[in-house]
């Protein structure tokens, strides 16, 4: 596609509304909106002419579920963003990647990856009908901080884009804070959208070679499920080496082998194969002290009329969908939301 046909008023129209939700109380949103149409025409024309440049990234620290560094671009480069991955990046990168890469796919979230991992945990259990199981998880060592630009790049040139295209994605890829050569930005849209790509070499490595077929990956999250110990052994070695040799990518301290009847820390919860093939799956400690730190604050923000009802509706109905199949689901219900929240239901 050409730029033209990207970036049309209505596509960043519709990119702009996308964009808003949620934030539309924040000031740099009121100030795209006081004059809208002549925002979206220029910055149409700044793209079609390619005289469009990224803004400043503005770098700040989130705490949960643990520490990282988000560099977030101003609003009129998400709006840039958002038309570009919806209109002409997500759909050919999407056709790329295996079935089972999950995260930022339609229908294939934190549920999607859960269910398939407990799937393959019972496919395994009815071999043999024991649960001497045991299963590799891989994690990457600063992930986005370690993609590298020109291996990245080489894999979406594989891929069928247009010279226009391909001339936004190394603007998305080359143009970051303190012109890095490795690393994207955690804030942007178009970098989760590489990341998913960038391991996808080796998803097809243990898909396709290794003949895995209990796998999935939600991110840099890799799980494999096997009988055979030593086989997951020897896959542990593949898997670092192609890593460290093909994308310049180690992995970290978390990556282990265990035995599932022990549980499996996943997404948030520890997934537990019992001795009748039954699955109990728990919430992990620090996802609970998460979830009710964070309903209060969602409490606290509504009170003050800084978020609206929207976004607390959204954000009630993520909690309940990540708790519904716990053990604690019920307790957290009634024990982790505000009764002032919940009238405001």
């Amino acid at each position: 596609m050409e730029l033209k046909e990207i970036f049309t008023f209505e596509n960043l129209y519709d990119a702009y509304k996308g964009c808003r939700k949620s934030k539309q109380h924040k000031g740099e949103v009121i100030r795209f909106e006081a004059n809208l149409s002549s925002n979206i025409s220029n910055l149409m024309n700044d793209i079609i002419s390619k005289k469009y440049k990224l803004g400043k990234y503005k770098e700040f620290l989130i705490y949960e579920p643990k520490e990282r560094v988000i560099e977030a671009l101003p609003f009129r480069d998400r709006v840039v963003i958002k038309c570009f991955c919806d209109v002409a990046l997500r759909d050919k990168i999407d056709r790329k990647l295996i079935y089972d890469n999950a995260a930022c796919r339609k229908e294939k979230g934190t549920t999607f990856a859960i269910k398939r991992l407990e799937k393959f945990l019972r496919n395994e259990y009815s071999k043999e009908r024991n649960n001497k199981i045991y299963f590799l998880k891989c994690d990457i060592r600063k992930y986005f901080q370690s993609i590298d630009h020109e291996v990245l790049l080489n894999l979406l040139k594989k891929i069928n884009f247009s010279s226009d295209e391909m001339w936004m994605i190394e603007k998305l890829v080359k143009e970051q804070p303190n012109n890095a050569n490795i690393g994207l930005p955690l804030g942007n849209q178009s970098s989760q959208w590489f990341a998913l790509l960038y391991l996808n070499v080796i998803d097809r490595y243990i898909k396709e070679d290794l003949r895995v077929k209990g796998y999935i990956r939600y991110m840099d999250d890799m799980i494999l499920v096997h009988r055979d110990k030593s086989y997951l052994q020897y896959s542990l070695s593949k898997i670092k080496e192609k890593c460290e040799h093909e994308l310049k990518l180690s992995l970290n301290q978390k990556t282990q082998i265990g035995i599932v009847k022990n549980g499996i820390d996943f997404l948030g919860y520890r997934h537990i194969l019992n001795e009748d093939g039954s699955i109990t799956r728990k919430l992990r400690v620090s996802s609970k002290q998460r979830l009710k730190k964070h309903l209060k604050a969602i409490h606290k923000l509504r009170n003050k009329n800084i978020v609206d009802d929207e976004y607390v509706y959204v954000r009630k109905n993520a909690f309940y969908n990540h708790i519904k199949n716990t053990k604690e689901s019920q307790k957290l219900k009634n024990d982790t939301f505000p009764q002032k929240l919940k009238k405001n239901m």
